[in-house]
């Protein structure tokens, strides 16, 4: 399994006016191989969960606060008193909202090599990641590699950011909000950029407020309010559940809404058909049946 949560809170601002209680009672399993959604309105606690996944944030121990707590993440207990930090930053690789941002060195090549680097890797093997992980993202190395990182395009960006989490080839791989601020165009590219890392990266947990995405990529999805856990669903379930979906605050997806709106206009239209090619094909069977 890769990750293990069970009985998981975590408080902010505790004993003062301003105590904010951002997860509560979490429970939660990620299976190895899953393409695993986290979706939930802005502060139902998705960032502060995915924070406690690579020990950004530590599991709160206060009084009766997590005393029989779980978080087990790629086989590492990060409820231990010294967890194994160092295997923690090996294994699980995070790649935050606007990533581009974190980009610093004065070339592309130095800005992927950094984690290998902190590896302790001898310089062949460095070199041998950063090739792999530059064309996994679709960047060629002979074009992009001794260029600043900062006169590339926003997506290239994103690219060589994402490289530089995957040249630590992780074992558990999260995102969050991979394709914010990106232009249609951009956001496609980078929904196929990770479905091509998948298959080197066993599983991703990925949080998005964009539906299309969540029900294009995931397998699994979970919902979060207020701090809790509200339900894992397959993502066709989900998305069926109109009424929970609007109740959080949330968009169908564009394909489920349109779904729903010919279903209710007398066309029989299975709405929780995710993908345009299965409504299309739904659409055309009303017209070949009359």
């Amino acid at each position: 399994m890769a990750v293990e949560i069970k009985d998981l809170s975590y408080v902010y601002n505790p004993g003062s006016p301003f105590e904010t209680r951002a997860l509560d009672n979490v429970t939660l399993n990620v299976d190895d191989g899953d393409f695993f959604g986290i979706i939930g309105h802005t502060g139902s606690g998705k960032s502060t969960l995915i924070s406690h996944l690579n020990a950004l944030t530590r599991v709160q121990k206060k009084k009766k606060l997590n005393a029989s707590a779980v978080l087990r993440v790629c086989g590492i207990d990060l409820t231990a008193k010294k967890p194994d930090l160092k295997s923690v930053r090996e294994k699980v690789g995070m790649v935050f909202q606007y990533p581009e941002y974190q980009l610093f060195a004065d070339t592309v090549r130095q800005d992927v090599a950094f984690g290998p680097k902190n590896l302790k890797l001898g310089e062949e093997e460095i070199n041998k990641r950063v090739r792999e992980a530059l064309a996994l993202v679709g960047l060629d190395y002979a074009e992009v590699s001794e260029r600043s990182p900062f006169d590339l395009s926003g997506g290239q960006k994103r690219r060589v950011a994402i490289a530089g989490v995957i040249a630590m080839r992780p074992e558990l791989l999260i995102l969050d909000e991979p394709t914010a601020g990106l232009d249609p165009r951009g956001k496609k590219e980078i929904l196929a950029l990770l479905h091509s890392i998948k298959r080197t990266c066993p599983t991703i947990i990925m949080v998005s407020h964009n539906m299309d995405e969540v029900a294009a990529c995931c397998n699994k999805v979970a919902v979060m309010s207020g701090g809790k856990i509200a339900g894992v669903f397959p993502p066709k379930e989900l998305f069926a559940r109109r009424e929970l979906i609007s109740s959080l605050g949330l968009e169908l997806p564009t394909v489920t809404e349109l779904a729903f709106e010919l279903a209710e206009s007398g066309l029989d239209i299975d709405p929780s058909a995710l993908g345009e090619e299965e409504l299309t094909e739904a659409i055309a069977a009303q017209f070949r049946n009359k």
